[in-house]
Order: C-alpha cells, then sequence, then structure tokens
C-alpha cells in the first residue's frame, strides 16, 4: 500500500467517528448563523450502474478526496463501497456545488481515478443546514436513498436536498431607552407589530440610559437590537454605547442611535464608537422598520 494513501486514510472518519463532530457543527449553526453543508458521493461503473469492486482504487480515490476538503471539513468513509459524506464547515449549497464541480473536473480528467475500461460515474447529494435538529445517520440516509434512485447523464449528477434548510425561529432581544413615552411607545407597536417569518422579538423599554445598564436585561447571549436617543438623563446614548462595546462578545449588540444633530462630525464620532446605523430625528417609520428588518436578514448572509 502506497504511504500516502495510508496516511491519508488515517484521517478519514468512519461513521461512528463522524456523528459527534457532526452535531458540534450543527449545534454551532443558529449561534454562528453560518450553514454546513453535507455531501453523500457515490461512484459507479457507468455500464453496469454498480459499486466499482477495487479496494485499492476505493482507497486512492479517498486519498483524493481527503486532499481537495479543507482543514475544518470532515470526510467520513460510508459503510458502504465507494460510498463517503463530506461534511463542509461555513459553506452554503452553492459552495458546495462548486467544490464538487472542481473535484469532478480533476477526478474525471485522471486516468489513474478512472480508466476508460471502467467508465467511471459520479453521483453526489448536496444537503445544507441552516438548524441543529439534524442527525447525522438521518443525513446519510437521505443521501443514500437520493442517490439510489438517480441516474442523471454525463460523468457526474449532482442533487440538491432542501430538507434541512429550515431556519429555526430565533429569539432577538431589543431595547428602546427613549425618555418620551409616547414616542417611547409608538417605537414598541411599530416593531411588536412587525411581520417575521424567522425572528421573535423580546422588546422592553427604558427612559434613560442608567435604568438599562443597572439591569440585567443585557447580558444574555441573544442577539440585542438596541434603540435609544443620544440624550437621555443620568445616562446618555453616548456613554450607553461605551458600556456595551465594552462587553465580551459584543459584535451581538447592534445599536441604532437617534438623534437631533446633523453635524458630519457628530456621525462620524458615533460611528467611529460603535453605532451600526445613525437615525436623525424626525424618521419615517416604515423606513425604521426596513432598517430592522435588513439587520434581521443580514444575520443569515
Amino acid at each position: 500500500m502506497d504511504s500516502s494513501i495510508q496516511q491519508n486514510k488515517g484521517l478519514v472518519l468512519t461513521e461512528k467517528e463522524a456523528a459527534s463532530f457532526f452535531d458540534f457543527l450543527t449545534a454551532n449553526v443558529v449561534r454562528s448563523k453560518i450553514s454546513i453543508t453535507a455531501i453523500v458521493v457515490s461512484i459507479r461503473n457507468s455500464s453496469t450502474m454498480r459499486e466499482i469492486r477495487d479496494t485499492k482504487k476505493e482507497m486512492e480515490i479517498e486519498a483524493f478526496l481527503h486532499k481537495e476538503i479543507r482543514q475544518t471539513d470532515l470526510l467520513v468513509n460510508l459503510n458502504h463501497p465507494f460510498q463517503w459524506c463530506i461534511v463542509l464547515a461555513h459553506s452554503k449549497e452553492e459552495e458546495a456545488g462548486a467544490f464538487l464541480n472542481r473535484v469532478c473536473d480533476k477526478m474525471m480528467n485522471n486516468n489513474a481515478f478512472c480508466s476508460n475500461e471502467e467508465d467511471c460515474k459520479l453521483f453526489a447529494c448536496v444537503m445544507e443546514m441552516r438548524n441543529s435538529d439534524v442527525q447525522f445517520q438521518d443525513v446519510i440516509t437521505k443521501g443514500q436513498q437520493v442517490l439510489q434512485g438517480s441516474t442523471g447523464e454525463g460523468q457526474w449528477n449532482i442533487e440538491y436536498v432542501e430538507d434541512y434548510k429550515r431556519i429555526e425561529v430565533e429569539e432577538v432581544k431589543v431595547s428602546i431607552i427613549e425618555e418620551n413615552q409616547l414616542f417611547c411607545n409608538i417605537l414598541h407597536t411599530s416593531l411588536a407589530n412587525m411581520n417575521l417569518d424567522r425572528f421573535r422579538l423580546n422588546i422592553q423599554t427604558f427612559q434613560d440610559g442608567y435604568a438599562f445598564i443597572q439591569s440585567d436585561w443585557h447580558s444574555s447571549s441573544h442577539v440585542h437590537i438596541i434603540v435609544m436617543n443620544d440624550i437621555l438623563p443620568r445616562k446618555n446614548g453616548l456613554e450607553v454605547l461605551h458600556m456595551i462595546r465594552s462587553l465580551p462578545n459584543n459584535q451581538r449588540f447592534y445599536i441604532f442611535m437617534m438623534t437631533k444633530r446633523k453635524t458630519e462630525e457628530d456621525m462620524i464620532y458615533a460611528y467611529d464608537h460603535g453605532v451600526d446605523r445613525y437615525i436623525v430625528q424626525p424618521f419615517n417609520i416604515r423606513l425604521f422598520e426596513s432598517q430592522i428588518k435588513r439587520t434581521l436578514e443580514r444575520l443569515w448572509t
């Protein structure tokens, strides 16, 4: 056995070994808001549509696949001849498709893998995951079922499965820090009535910055949108801003600063110190709602 093949073989996971790694990756999907994609790959003889019976060649292809993936990805040797699962971390199905096209081009143009006598055919099932409610064995079973019924033309065939792309409804905290009670109520009503498919807003209001800072409302790990005036009693908006941006993991906060100040210097100062959007009053409520929606949508881009 070629030593390089043996070395790569040792780094490939079995189905049993891969399950715990897969659970770790999917558990982080919702928190990181970055998809992972699993690809179930099968290689067959195109004339008989059966797996090629050649252990050495199977190991050569496995070593080749391992060389093509990134260090953050997983290559899993499935309990079936000439079948693998490739788990691409931090990747969507579009990236998986590009990866497969590159791999297929290299593999099919290399006679060491697929000679003219064998006429190899590669099948792949691509499944993007945007939620953590999925088990590794279910993904493998689904991919194998799809590939079993696949008879596409050409040297390779790629199928896409949508079953695991559902995004779980996520709670997002919203803090409204505004001294004017009437305007505060308007903002609260506007946000509470927004039609959101993937998010549930948990809204709290505060009349000054001090009350917000003294509360424990900002201490959770939830995504947190803060809508606040820059001029507030006791603790003003800039003081709240400094406190928020000094917290660990402060990237989870999205800060909308409302102000009547329009000078370029004020805006630059606010952005330099961590404001995500600077809103000059008076402003259009519908436009404000669109800005909030866009901020939420970008969480999964």
